[in-house]
């Protein structure tokens, strides 16, 4: 009889020699909160309406108007090199989307009464403006991009 003290050596359970596992990764490593436009979508989508029983001081409600243009302005302006960095929901009920990349940083506020506001920090300058209604916001947002991205010194150069 063995005492319950003594060394134990681990048996094998077969003598083939098995194969090293290895680890593949299926998705490429991001810093972006949202890697892709189903992330920004499903962000927007869980912020609470404006009215809903859940919203509190810290978690304010978002308008349904301001919602569905910034929506709008995310899927048509999206772009898989520069992704949003932050989406947030503004005290007004609006929503705010921010996208960095070295040295550039543009800040869109869609509000509920219809006005979008830009603010493009470049290495350069920065600027302010706003817009009245989706389609120039879109446009706009979309000319910002590029430029953050650096399509005009590319198209440029080739």
């Amino acid at each position: 009889m063995r005492e319950l003290n003594a060394e134990h050596r681990p048996v094998p359970m077969t003598t083939q020699l098995r194969p090293v596992p290895v680890v593949i990764g299926l998705m490429t490593a991001t810093a972006s909160a949202f890697p892709t436009l189903a992330h920004g979508l499903a962000t927007l989508d869980a912020f609470p309406l404006a009215g809903a029983l859940q919203i509190s001081p810290d978690q304010p409600g978002v308008d349904f108007d301001a919602l569905e243009r910034a929506r709008a302005v995310l899927v048509q302006s999206w772009r898989n090199d520069l992704t949003p960095d932050e989406i947030t929901v503004t005290p007004q009920g609006g929503i705010t989307i921010t996208w960095r990349r070295a040295g550039w940083a543009l800040e869109l506020i869609v509000d509920p009464f219809a006005l979008s506001a830009f603010r493009l920090d470049s290495p350069s300058k920065m600027v302010e403006w706003t817009r009245a209604g989706s389609e120039p916001t879109i446009a706009d947002a979309k000319a910002a991009l590029a430029a953050m991205a650096g399509d005009n010194a590319k198209k440029a150069a080739s």
